[in-house]
């Protein structure tokens, strides 16, 4: 299975700043360069990751594509990391770990990715591989702009 791994220095913030701006539901469309849609009864201003918890949203896929996926939050380690892994989606695997640790200056936030798609190796190569790294850049672009403290 392929696994993509991405890590950002945030500027000026602590890791329990980065940890809780990424549990917070409301801050997952302000980061997530597609348009997302919550199913079901769910107010993602009000929704709070926690372990054990699942959610279901449509991802437009370049703009206009949707793709339904149920999450569900498998650990939280607090200030340290959690882990979500599709249950229902567009992939056949899907496993994200976001992980937050201390650096001079401010925080490194990593996001490791496994994956497999639907239609396997071929697939991955040809299409996958490379929207995943270009949806895991933007969301680590956005992050920055809005975590960031300048000095």
């Amino acid at each position: 299975m392929p696994v993509l791994e991405k890590t950002t220095l945030i500027k000026g913030r602590s890791c329990a700043e980065v940890f809780d701006f990424c549990l917070e539901g409301a801050n997952f469309p302000k980061i997530f360069p597609e348009p997302v849609t919550p199913l079901g009864k769910i107010d993602i201003a009000d929704l709070r990751i926690e372990q054990g918890r699942e959610f279901r949203f449509r991802h437009w896929m370049f703009g206009f594509i949707p793709a339904n996926w149920t999450v569900r939050i498998r650990e939280v380690k607090d200030s340290q990391h959690f882990i979500d892994e599709m249950v229902k989606g567009p992939l056949s695997a899907f496993r994200h770990e976001h992980l937050v640790k201390a650096a001079e200056g401010g925080t490194l936030y990593t996001d490791r990715v496994t994956y497999r798609a639907i239609g396997g190796a071929l697939l991955e190569r040809l299409f996958v591989n490379a929207y995943m790294n270009r949806i895991f850049e933007a969301r680590h672009r956005n992050m920055q702009q809005l975590l960031d403290v300048v000095a």
